[in-house]
């Protein structure tokens, strides 16, 4: 087993293998000893099957190159991991991974509490929650969690009476599909969603990273390893607000994939309308990971941006397809270079995007783009509201 004992990335993201005892392990930061992942060899050559964690059940293979050295991991037919053989040097911000819950005490007086305040859940019909119990609210809404039969939702919004399934946004480098459905997303973790809340999306340019993993040990004990990240920056610049918590009846709900291979992530997306049953007002330090959120370098996905735009400004007519846009554009050489920048790019972060380049008789040049649902939304949104500028 020592053979695939290494350090393996993804981005930002770490996973150190070792052996232990007679069993080949997978931890990530933050994961607590005795919760680790166990990999269970099959009878393919450098193939196991995750066992306990959030990919419980998924293959993972281990890759080498001509001469029989190390060289990556992928994990459920996506995520593809460098091999190296020493850990990578110390980041010079924080990375916001590896984040432990705050300890909570359930004793009888405070479950009490909270069983009360349960039944102006159920019965709120949208309504403002009014909370006074004198302990965080963080702990209110893992409680709720515990009686899985919600849907937690943050956002920086206050007045949202009926979700809606039209995106506004689209989640990058998801290969599996299940962060770009036309659906309203929450998840069944009381704590995560609180960082929708809070975060000042309208303030910071680039993106945010953000999750909750589950890891268990042989007693069947649970922990959530959360993360928390935006464009590094910004961390010093305050991107902080009021916001409002959200709890959905999970009824209309259903869980979404982790992986292309397998396993079940922590979101949930509903397909149709759903209203609130309460709203609760959160500010940024009921947010008990505030202090711990980390930064990412968002260089590159700016630059997409900025290419991006210079297409959208030189686009002069668009036909709008259910799962494909094409766009006309006003040509020129310098375009021609934006366009050789920009589609590379785009499907790095954008990986199940397809574009076709079309030319017409004369100067006439189109940009077909496909893609997944929010994802083509978003493009839509972007563009139609460019053209309608243009009119005026």
């Amino acid at each position: 087993m020592q053979q695939y004992e290494g350090y393996f990335t993804l981005d930002t993201f770490l996973l150190d293998v070792r052996q232990i005892g007679e069993q080949l392990t997978a931890v990530s930061p933050g994961v607590p000893e005795g919760y680790e992942v166990i990999l269970q060899p099959t009878a393919v050559p450098h193939t196991f099957t995750l066992l306990r964690g959030p990919m419980a059940g998924v293959t993972a293979v281990f890759h080498h190159n001509s001469d029989g050295q190390l060289t990556g991991l992928t994990i459920g037919d996506e995520f593809e991991l460098a091999y190296s053989a020493t850990p990578p040097p110390a980041p010079d911000i924080p990375t916001g991974q590896g984040l432990l819950p705050p300890e909570m005490i359930l004793d009888a007086g405070k479950a009490a509490d909270f069983a009360a305040l349960l039944d102006e859940v159920l019965g709120g019909r949208g309504r403002f929650l009014d909370y006074t119990l004198p302990y965080p609210k963080h702990e209110f809404l893992r409680y709720l969690a515990q009686q899985e039969m919600f849907i937690f939702h943050g956002s920086p919004r206050a007045d949202i009476d009926e979700f809606s399934t039209r995106r506004t946004s689209m989640e990058l480098k998801d290969k599996s599909g299940r962060g770009n459905v036309q659906g309203i997303y929450g998840t069944h973790d009381g704590l995560w969603p609180l960082f929708f809340a809070v975060v000042d999306r309208d303030k910071i340019t680039g993106s945010i990273r953000n999750g909750v993993q589950f890891f268990q040990n042989d007693d069947g004990d649970e922990v959530g390893v959360y993360n928390f990240s935006i464009n590094q920056d910004w961390l010093d610049k305050n991107p902080w607000r009021s916001g409002t918590l959200y709890v959905l009846p999970r009824k209309t709900f259903r869980q979404m994939p982790l992986s292309a291979g397998g396993g079940l992530s922590n979101e949930w997306v509903s397909e149709v309308p759903v209203r609130p049953l309460v709203r609760l007002t959160i500010e940024p330090e009921d947010f008990p990971f505030l202090a711990q959120t980390g930064g990412h370098d968002d260089s590159e996905l700016i630059s997409l941006g900025a290419l991006g735009e210079q297409i959208t400004q030189a686009t002069t007519a668009a036909d709008f397809g259910a799962d494909c846009l094409s766009r006309k554009l006003s040509y020129s050489p310098e375009l021609g270079e934006t366009i050789l920048k920009y589609i590379p790019l785009a499907q790095k972060f954008i990986p199940t995007a397809r574009f076709v380049l079309r030319f017409e008789p004369g100067t006439a040049v189109w940009l077909e783009m496909s893609g997944p649902p929010a994802v083509m939304q978003v493009m839509r949104d972007r563009v139609e509201k460019h053209l309608a500028e243009r009119e005026k």
